[in-house]
């Protein structure tokens, strides 16, 4: 757990815990002997991928970034969340928003609790937000993922899912923007107070190599075209601002800047401000 101030806004990086992944989906359009080059794997070919969330207490509100994997704990690495919040100092009936930037399972799967055969809200008294798009693409027979009715149709059943088009201002600094790519609906959270910014990317990118090499897409994309086309414009505006940029699958706890590298950036991981 890591806390810093960004202007007036305190973040907090909730370690949801790490686990070891195939090393290859995460460059689904490079030949293996490129990519291979530059990411040490373990004799398997994976890698160990983080799950990094944040916690923004700003103007009154404490707005939660992504849920993590809730009870899918991959025999005890993940799931941590909950424990991170209390350690934080805050309680989940204190939570006034839930931001979901996609419907993918390990950014919603602490959504809900199971009570009484059925799934509950987690933050009693949050909420949640999600973009449209992904609700469209993901709550049909023909897109579902795994746990979304549990995550996400019982939040809309029970009247606590917004479903987002288009930026929205959430909190005086906080803003949901539009980051198409991974997922049609996916959103990134800036965080812009007194002249600092800070960026949660969500999956804009799972890896630092991302950033060097914004044009190698993962294989849970749904649009590989619009990715690195995105990350172009969103890593130009963290530049222009300095801005620390949250990358959940980075190693905790996921906190770097950018910099101008020959032919495009690199990631710079940041431990504290």
């Amino acid at each position: 757990m890591l806390q810093l101030a960004v202007g007036r806004v305190q973040l907090t990086l909730l370690d949801d815990g790490s686990f070891p992944f195939p090393a290859r989906y995460f460059f689904a359009n490079v030949p293996p002997d490129v990519w291979q080059r530059e990411v040490p794997t373990d004799a398997t070919g994976k890698i160990d991928v983080g799950h990094n969330y944040a916690l923004l207490r700003c103007a009154g509100d404490l707005i939660l970034l992504d849920t993590g994997y809730g009870d899918d704990t991959h025999g005890g690495r993940t799931g941590h969340l909950l424990e991170e919040l209390h350690r934080s100092g805050y309680r989940r009936e204190q939570v006034t928003a839930v931001v979901n930037t996609h419907a993918h399972g390990d950014h919603t799967s602490r959504n809900t609790l199971a009570a009484n055969r059925r799934h509950v809200a987690t933050f009693p008294n949050a909420r949640y937000y999600l973009g449209r798009a992904d609700w469209e693409r993901f709550s049909g027979p023909d897109g579902k993922i795994h746990h979304f009715d549990q995550n996400l149709r019982s939040l809309a059943d029970a009247g606590r899912l917004t479903l987002v088009d288009g930026a929205l201002q959430l909190a005086p600094d906080v803003t949901l923007l539009p980051t198409p790519g991974h997922t049609p609906g996916h959103m990134s959270v800036v965080i812009e107070s007194l002249g600092a910014m800070a960026i949660y990317l969500g999956d804009v990118c799972h890896h630092p190599l991302h950033f060097s090499h914004p044009g190698w897409v993962s294989c849970f994309d749904t649009d590989p075209d619009l990715t690195p086309r995105t990350r172009d414009w969103l890593f130009r505006m963290a530049l222009e601002h300095d801005a620390l940029l949250v990358c959940p699958h980075a190693a905790a706890p996921g906190l770097g800047r950018l910099r101008r590298l020959a032919g495009g950036f690199a990631w710079v991981p940041v431990t504290a401000e």
